[in-house]
This record gives structure tokens, sequence and C-alpha cells, in this order.
């Protein structure tokens, strides 16, 4: 995603990002206006860091078996958490501000002296030796790209090596990409991780939810597939909560609202309680609450019913 995110900033550097997986489509027409709603339609973008769709996938079994349609997860989470910094992002269905994947911060956050354009070699240390990667941040950055909307890109065999340049394997090394800038590193799961560095700088997310669904996607429909999937998800989730990325450590240090960290925390333990969990199914429910429910001296009456074998019906 990193890669993709500078290509696209030395071709057209569009201030909103799409984020979306190769297995989903847009299902709904008009989701890019309905996303643009959102994002434009605050009197501060503060509110709308991002714009996540929840996810939904086609072609699903009956009953759901293996839990692919996270119905809980968005249904029931989701909503609750879009009231306080917003909606988690999920690694796809997503609209991003390009400023907002550059560190940029709120304006609620930053001070007068930090409103200053960056020096080129800051930029230079931050995003890499393109000249053209370089400008285009500093447009974004700055803002100078809304005050002169018309301008095109004058060469475009310079563009496509420029975006050879950038897309290099050895670019990244000495820069600050995944780890203030771009989608971070240190993680399976880099969408949360992702997420919670917007949170923690200020910004706030918002949910994007219209009929019919915005996007589509395929999901496992087996049990090993399922069962990859969720062991993926829970390393990634247990380095997180093992690392510096900590929700507990950014709510005390940086901008995220403890209860948007009491939330990110609800889904970072999740392999933590995943062994309570398989227990509580295992054992189930009457012998959690009825310690002597598997005791087979224990007599107790099927019903409390009384019948009675000597009922006379009138003629």
């Amino acid at each position: 995603m990193n890669v993709l995110t500078r290509v696209s900033g030395v071709v057209t550097n569009s201030p909103i990002m799409l984020n979306v997986d190769c297995d989903m489509f847009a299902n709904n027409p008009q989701v890019a206006l309905h996303a643009m709603c959102l994002l434009l339609g605050f009197d501060d973008d503060v509110h709308s860091g991002f714009v996540q769709a929840p996810q939904k996938f086609y072609g699903a079994l009956n009953d759901d078996p293996f839990g692919n349609q996270m119905q809980v997860l968005f249904e029931k989470i989701g909503y609750g958490v879009a009231g306080l910094q917003g909606l988690f992002y999920c690694g796809t269905g997503c609209f991003h501000r390009r400023k907002v994947m550059y560190s940029v911060p709120p304006d609620s956050a930053t001070t007068a002296s930090t409103k200053d354009s960056p020096s080129y070699k800051e930029l230079q240390n931050k995003f890499g030796g393109s000249n053209e990667l370089i400008e285009s941040a500093r447009s974004i950055i700055s803002g100078d790209m809304f005050k002169s909307p018309t301008t095109v890109v004058a060469d475009l065999t310079n563009r496509v090596e420029a975006a050879k340049q950038v897309s290099a394997c050895s670019y990244e090394t000495g820069t600050s990409w995944g780890q203030e800038v771009g989608w971070v590193y240190g993680s399976m799961t880099e969408d949360v991780l992702t997420g919670q560095r917007i949170h923690a700088a200020g910004w706030r997310s918002a949910i994007l939810n219209p009929d019919p669904p915005a996007f589509l996607g395929g999901a496992p429909t087996d049990g090993p597939a399922s069962l990859t999937q969720y062991k993926r998800w829970a390393t990634g989730l247990l380095e997180i909560l093992l690392s510096r990325h900590n929700p507990v450590l950014l709510s005390a240090f940086k901008l995220l609202d403890f209860r948007q960290c009491v939330a990110y925390l609800v889904i970072d333990v999740w392999p933590v309680r995943a062994p309570f969990e398989l227990c509580y199914a295992l054992i189930g429910y009457d012998t959690t609450m009825d310690p002597g429910f598997l005791d087979p001296s224990r007599k107790t009456p099927a019903t409390g019913v009384e019948i009675r074998r000597d009922c006379r019906f009138p003629n």
C-alpha cells in the first residue's frame, strides 16, 4: 500500500485515496458520492480523517457457521465505536485523506509554529529522495494544490520514471515510510495499527453504510481457510498489544480518547481471551451456572406441571 501511495502521489496526487482489497468490488454505483458527502460535509475535516465502509460479503454459508460475516463487530460494536473517535480502519473499503496518511495532524491539534510548510531537507528525510514525490507531498501538506487546482502534469514520461523510482524495493531505506508516514509496519494486522496511529494523532473517522452496501467481497467458505485467516488476525493483534503501539500508551501520551482506547482493547485482546471463550463454549452455559449439572446422582424434576391420570370427561 505504501508503494501505491507513492506512485499515485507522483502521478495524480489526489487528495483522497480509495483502498479496496483485490477480492472486493464496488456494489453501490454512488459509493464515491456518499463518501465525498462525509469527507467534505463537515465544517472541520478532523471529523473525517477517513471514511470506512463495513465489510460485507457475498456467497455466505447459511447461518454463517465460521463467523466470516463479522456481524457482531460491525453491526454491534462498530456503531457504538462510531460515536467515539470513529470506526476502526478495516484494511479495505476505506476512503483516506492523503494528508492523513502523510501524518499531517488536524488543525485542532497543531499550533501556529507547526503549521508552517516543512523544509526540503525535512521532506527528504521523511518521504525519500524523489523530487517529484517531495513536491507533491509539499503541496498536500501546505494545501497549495487547492490554491491552483488547474495544474496538470506537463511531462507524463518523467512521471512514469518517477513512479519507477519511488516503487523500488530500497526506496524506503532511511525514510519515515512505515513508521510515521503511510501504512504502519510492525504487525500482521497493519490496518488496525494504522487506524490507531490516525486516531492517536487526533483525527476521527466516519462510517459509510449506504443501501445497497458500498462494497462486497468474498469470504472463506470452509473451516481451514477461516482458521488460517483468524490465526493471522490473532497474531497481528497480539503484536499490537505487546508493542509500543499499545492503545493504552497511545491514550496516555497521544490524542487517543480513553473510550476509544477501551474500544481498541476489545479487539486487541481477542487472541488473549480466545482460550477462555473456547472453554466456555465447550463446557456450556448450564455447567457454568449450575455446578451440579453434570452430577449423575443428582435428581431434578423433569417438569413442574402436575399430570392427573384419572381425568373424566363429561358425556
